[in-house]
C-alpha cells in the first residue's frame, strides 16, 4: 500500500517533468506510506515516478518502490495488493519469468510484460498503477474492477500528473483549482463528490476497471475497459448456491485476503457481514486481533456495538480491543479528521476512529465487512425501491392532474413526514429514479436554494444523474441485480471505498475489504441474479456466530454525530446537519464555499 505519485510529459518536444513536483506529491501523502519514499526518472526527465510506502508484502529493503524489472525495460509505482501474486508468480515461473524478491509488486510488472492488457483480468486484488514501459515509450495507467484504490489525474500544459489523493494534486502540481460545479452540486446532491469529477476542475479520478496507455509524443488514446462490475451483476440468472458453496467462496476470499508478511486485524461490529469475516478469518490465524468502536452517548441502548462484538470475539478467541469514543474526544479530534478529508464528504468519521484504533494497536492491516450488503440485500433500498415502482405504477393514472397528485402527497405526508415525500411522484417511474429519491441527501429540485442559479445549471446538467443512473443497471435483471448494481457502482465506490481509503490511511492503515472481490463477484452474479439470492441469513450460515449477532436485525453502524454537532434547530440534526458542518469545517481548513448574500453556494 502507499502514495502513488508521478509526472509525464507525454507533449512532443524534450521539455523534463519538474521533479520537486514530484517530490512534494510524495511528501503531502507521507501519512500514507511512513515506511519509505521513492522517486525514479527516466533518462531525459520526461518520466517521474514518486511512491510513499506502507510495507505489508515483502517489507524489506526488495520491497522498494519504484519497482523496476530484471529487463529494465519496466518501471512502476503500485497502490494496493495482488492477493493472488503467489499462483500468478508460480505460472509465470514456468514460462521462464525469474524473480529477484517475493513482492506482489514485481509479479504484476511480469503479469503485464507477458500478457499485457489481458492479463490484468488475471489480477486479484485492489491496485491503482502507473507503469512505464521505457522501450515503447509509453505510460499504462489502471484501476482495480470495483475502484477500491484512488488515482486521480490531471493535464497542464502537456504534462500529465496523477496522485493517490485529489488534494495533492491541488496543493502540488501547476493545475486548474478553480470549484468544479458539478462536484459542488453533487455533493449537496449525494453527500460525497461523484466520479469523475473531483472537488477542483483540473482534477479527475481515473476511472474504475479501466486502463490507458499514453504514448509519448502521440495523441491520447481514451482509457479501456477490461472489467465492469455493473456488466457482471447484468449476468443471465443461475441457480441458487448449494449448501456449503456460499462458505467455500466466503473461506476463499477472506484466506486470499489475509496474504501479508504483517498481521492482519479485524473491524469487529455486531453485524453479521464483519462478524463472518472475523469468524472465517479466526480458522485461518490462531491470533487474530480484532478492533470494536463503540461510543459514550450509546451505552445501554440498542445501539451499542460492544457488548455483541465483545461477546462474539470471546468466541473467536481473538485477541479484542474496544475503544469507546465521547463527544469531548471528537471534538478534539474534528479539524484534524477535517484537515486528512481527501475531498468533502458526510461519511467517513467511523472508519477514520476504528483506523486510528487500529493504528494505535501495533497493525498496518485490517478486514472490513463493508460490502456485505450491496451482495446479500442488507440495505432498505432492496425492499423500498420495488414497492416505491409498484406504488408509481399504481398511481401513474393520476400523475397528469395536479389536483390528484397534491391529494396523494398529503395522505402520504399524513403517513410519511420526510423532507424527500415531495419526490415520490416524480421518483417512482424507474429504478435509477428511485434509487436517487432513496440515496440522495438533497433532491434536485431543492437544490436551487442552496447553490446560486449558474453553478446549480451546469452541475446538474455535467451530473446527468438519472441518465447515469440507468447506464449503471441492465433491464433484462431482476429488481435485486439492478439494485446490488447501483449500491455497488454508486454509493460504495463513490463514498464508501472512497472515505475509507483516505480515512484509514491518514493513520498508515491498510483496510481490505473481502466483500468486495471481483473474483467473488464473478462467482456470485449469476446466484444473486436468480429468483433466490443469497441473503444474511445465508451468510450468516457459513460461520459458528453466537444468536445475538445472527438473529440480530440490521441497523447499521452509525456514530452519534448528530448529537455532537452543535446547531440551534432540531430539524438540523441529521445528515443534512452534519452536511452544513462539514461546510463549514472546510471552507475554514480551506477557505472554500464562499456564499452569495442569498446564501447560495458559488
Amino acid at each position: 500500500m502507499c502514495g502513488v505519485a508521478g509526472g509525464f510529459n507525454f507533449c512532443a518536444g524534450p521539455r523534463p517533468v519538474d521533479q520537486t513536483i514530484v517530490t512534494r506529491l510524495n511528501e503531502f501523502q507521507r501519512h500514507r506510506g511512513p515506511d519509505g519514499e521513492g522517486l525514479w526518472a527516466s533518462r531525459d526527465r520526461r518520466m517521474v515516478l514518486g511512491h510513499r510506502r506502507l510495507a505489508i508484502i515483502e517489507t524489506g529493503q526488495l520491497g522498494h518502490q519504484p519497482m523496476k524489472d530484471a529487463s529494465d525495460r519496466w518501471v512502476i509505482s503500485f497502490n494496493g495488493e495482488i492477493y493472488n501474486h503467489k499462483e500468478l508468480r508460480a505460472e509465470l515461473q514456468t514460462l521462464g519469468c525469474v524473480f529477484a524478491t517475493q513482492s506482489d509488486t514485481e509479479v504484476l510488472i511480469n503479469v503485464v510484460a507477458r500478457w499485457g492488457e489481458a492479463g490484468l483480468s488475471r489480477l486479484r486484488g485492489m491496485y491503482a498503477f502507473a507503469l512505464w514501459d521505457s522501450q515503447e515509450h509509453e505510460l499504462w495507467l489502471a484501476r482495480d474492477p470495483y475502484g477500491i484504490k484512488p488515482l486521480y489525474i490531471c493535464e497542464s500544459n502537456g504534462t500529465m500528473w496523477f496522485a493517490s489523493q485529489a488534494r495533492a494534486l491541488a496543493d502540488c502540481a501547476p493545475i486548474d483549482i478553480s470549484r468544479e460545479a458539478a462536484a459542488l452540486v453533487g455533493f449537496y446532491l449525494w453527500g460525497h463528490v461523484p466520479e469523475p469529477w473531483s472537488w477542483w476542475a483540473g482534477i479527475t479520478m481515473f476511472p474504475a476497471g479501466h486502463v490507458q496507455r499514453i504514448k509519448m509524443d502521440k495523441p491520447i488514446a481514451d482509457a479501456k475497459l477490461f472489467d465492469s462490475v455493473a456488466t457482471t451483476f447484468g449476468q443471465d440468472a443461475g441457480r441458487p448456491l448449494g449448501s456449503g458453496e456460499l462458505r467455500q467462496l466466503m473461506m476463499d476470499t477472506v484466506r486470499h485476503h489475509m496474504v501479508a508478511d504483517v498481521p492482519v486485524g479485524v473491524f469487529l461490529s455486531a453485524g453479521i457481514d464483519s462478524s463472518v469475516i472475523a469468524a472465517l478469518a479466526a480458522e485461518i490465524t490462531p491470533h487474530l486481533s480484532t478492533i470494536t468502536l463503540a461510543f459514550d452517548e450509546y451505552v445501554g441502548t440498542a445501539d451499542d456495538e460492544a457488548p455483541i462484538a465483545e461477546a462474539a470475539a470471546r468466541l473467536l478467541g481473538s485477541e479484542h480491543v474496544t475503544k469507546r469514543i465521547g463527544r469531548d474526544e471528537f471534538v478534539a479530534l474534528l479539524d484534524r479528521f477535517i484537515q486528512s478529508m481527501d475531498q468533502p464528504t458526510i461519511d467517513g468519521l467511523n472508519t477514520y476512529l476504528v483506523s486510528r484504533c487500529a493504528a494505535a494497536q501495533g497493525l498496518k492491516v485490517a478486514l472490513s465487512g463493508l460490502g456485505g450488503d450491496e451482495l446479500f440485500g442488507g440495505y432498505p433500498s432492496f425492499e423500498q425501491i420495488p414497492r416505491l415502482l409498484r406504488w408509481g405504477k399504481a398511481v401513474a393514472p393520476f400523475r397528469s392532474s395536479r389536483a390528484s397528485s397534491e391529494r396523494i402527497l398529503r395522505l402520504l405526508s399524513s403517513n410519511l413526514i420526510q423532507p424527500k415525500v415531495g419526490g415520490l411522484l416524480s421518483h417512482s417511474g424507474d429504478v435509477a429514479s428511485a434509487y436517487l429519491l432513496r440515496r440522495a441527501l438533497f433532491l434536485e429540485s431543492e437544490l436551487e436554494l442552496l447553490v446560486d442559479e449558474s453553478w446549480l445549471k451546469e452541475g446538474l446538467a455535467k451530473l446527468s444523474s438519472r441518465q447515469a443512473l440507468t447506464r449503471t443497471v441492465c433491464e433484462k435483471s431482476g429488481f435485486h441485480s439492478q439494485i446490488a448494481a447501483l449500491e455497488s457502482c454508486w454509493y460504495m465506490r463513490n463514498q464508501l471505498l472512497r472515505d475509507t481509503d483516505w480515512s484509514s490511511m491518514a493513520h498508515g492503515l491498510e483496510v481490505r475489504v473481502p466483500f468486495v472481490d471481483f473474483a467473488l463477484l464473478q462467482r456470485l452474479a449469476p446466484a444473486i441474479a436468480s429468483s433466490d439470492p443469497p441473503t444474511k441469513r445465508d451468510l450468516a450460515a457459513c460461520a459458528n456466530l453466537p444468536n445475538l449477532v445472527a438473529s440480530r436485525s440490521k441497523t447499521g453502524f452509525t456514530t452519534p454525530v448528530r448529537k455532537w454537532i452543535d446547531v440551534s434547530k432540531p430539524a438540523q440534526r441529521s445528515l443534512r446537519g452534519w452536511s452544513a458542518e462539514v461546510h463549514r469545517l472546510w471552507r475554514k481548513t480551506n477557505g472554500e464555499f464562499v456564499r452569495s448574500a442569498s446564501g447560495r453556494c458559488y
